[in-house]
Order: structure tokens, then C-alpha cells, then sequence
């Protein structure tokens, strides 16, 4: 992680890393996408994300589709290969300290044509989360929970999809609920556009959201939350017997890295 990715990630309280997967990894990930995604769903209007957001509403919600890594192979091959991604684990080892671990599970996210937003949120100002926070002392950066999107689609201005609003991780005061609802200061909320095969680091703290998406093609974004060793926001998962040295190693129940966790080196 460069000091110019810090500083920026400080600033911003996200970060993107272009080229993160081969075209081949794209083209793979969407295949198995294609052959399990009668096993998705989509959000019920009964479940919707824009609530009380005018400007978030839209036609359907988005879909979402989980057990990506219990898959048979191989068309689970490409999600197992995120987990402890080696162009990565400098970030993931810079944000939380040797010995980070993937808290929730891993599940793809695509919103189609006339899919509604979500309504922004996050764990910012005015009280402390002791789960997702973002910190500087002593020199460093100290994440809480914290996501990495892998993007298998391109995300292009005006398409619609992820939005937070930067700098927000370090806020000291309640977002205003229309900014919550998209209806005021849009000015200061930024859609995050990227190329297939990018990564999207983003703090849990900054507040952040999706608006309606407009592009024909569809938004698949790839989530996986991660935090440090020493803590769980959801109860840990046994470690599958599939699981290699690298993928145990983020796997592994929460507890301190002087405990002889292990850990990824870069």
C-alpha cells in the first residue's frame, strides 16, 4: 500500500484498485455467476432497501445470490481465489494488522436495469461503534468492519450503483436524514465508477448507499467483509475442509495474533 493509497484512503475512507483480476478471472467469475443464478433472488418490495427515499425508489429490488464458495467446482474456483487475493493482503495487512479474517460470508450483488437504490447509512458521528469505526493513532490507520468488492462489471458514470459520501468515516455529526434519502446536498455524494476487475475497499464507517440503476447491463459486484483477528461482528463460520494454508488463514476464528494466529506476509 503506497503512501499515496493511505493518504487517500484516509481522506476518502475508500479506496480503488484497478486490474486487480485478469480478463480470463472476469470472464470466469461471470460464468458461474450465469450457471447458479437461478439460485438468486430478488429483494420483495416488502424488503426494500430505498424505504422512505423517493429518489432511491425504482421498479425492482436487487438481487443477490449467496454460497459462492460451497459451490461445486469449478465453478467456485474464482471466489475461493479472492479470499486472501495476494494483491490484497498488503491492504487488508496495512487497514487491520497482520492476522485479519473475513467476518461475513461472501455473496455476489447485482442490481438490473430499474433496480432501486439503498438507503445511505453508515456508522459515523455522533457515537462510537466499537464494531465499525475508522481510527488514526500513533502513526496508523485502525479499521473496523470494513468490505472488498471485487467489480465484474464495468460501473460508468451515470449508471447508477454504490455512492457514499467521503470523508464521512471522520464525521463528527448526524447526516442530515435528506442527504440519507438523496434528496439534498447530492453534490457531496459520489458515485464510485470503475472498470470490471477493479477492487473496492470502502469503510463500514463512511456513510454510503446505492441510487436506482439506469445502464443496460447489470451491476455485479463480488462482497466480502473483513476486520481484524481479534474481532467478529457475526459469529464465525467453521473452516471448510476445502480451504487451503492461505484461505484457513483468514478463516480462522477471532482471537489476538500473540496467539500464534496466522498470518498473510506480502
Amino acid at each position: 500500500m503506497t503512501e499515496d493509497e493511505k493518504y487517500l484512503f484516509d481522506l476518502n475512507g475508500y479506496l480503488v484498485i484497478e486490474n486487480v483480476m485478469t480478463s480470463d478471472e472476469i470472464t470466469q467469475a461471470n460464468e458461474a455467476i450465469d450457471h447458479h443464478l437461478d439460485q438468486g433472488r430478488y429483494r420483495p418490495s416488502e424488503q426494500t432497501l430505498a424505504k422512505d427515499a423517493p429518489n432511491l425508489q425504482a421498479d425492482h429490488g436487487r438481487g443477490e445470490l449467496k454460497n459462492l464458495l460451497q459451490w461445486e467446482e469449478p465453478w467456485c474456483l474464482p471466489f475461493r481465489n479472492m479470499l486472501a487475493h495476494p494483491r490484497l493482503v498488503p491492504y487488508l495487512n496495512e487497514m487491520f494488522g497482520k492476522g485479519f479474517r473475513m467476518d461475513h460470508q461472501m455473496f455476489l450483488l447485482w442490481m438490473d436495469k430499474g433496480a432501486e437504490g439503498f438507503r445511505l447509512h453508515g456508522s459515523s458521528g455522533p457515537g462510537f461503534d466499537p464494531n465499525q469505526y475508522y481510527l488514526f493513532r500513533n502513526g496508523k490507520m485502525h479499521n473496523g468492519l470494513t468490505v472488498v468488492t471485487f467489480q465484474l462489471t464495468d460501473i460508468n458514470p451515470g449508471d447508477g450503483g454504490f455512492v457514499l459520501i467521503p470523508g464521512s468515516h471522520k464525521s463528527n455529526y448526524v447526516c442530515p436524514q435528506e442527504m440519507r434519502r438523496y434528496e439534498k446536498y447530492q453534490e457531496h455524494v459520489r458515485q464510485i465508477t470503475c472498470k470490471a476487475g477493479a477492487v473496492v475497499i470502502f469503510s463500514e464507517a463512511v456513510t454510503h448507499g446505492t441510487i436506482p440503476w439506469t445502464a443496460n447491463h447489470p451491476r455485479r459486484t463480488i462482497l466480502t467483509r473483513y476486520t481484524a483477528g481479534n474481532m467478529a461482528y457475526v459469529p464465525a463460520h467453521p473452516i471448510p475442509e476445502w480451504a487451503n494454508e492461505r484461505q484457513r488463514a483468514v478463516m480462522e476464528q477471532p482471537y489476538h495474533t500473540r496467539l500464534n494466529r496466522p498470518v498473510l506476509e506480502e
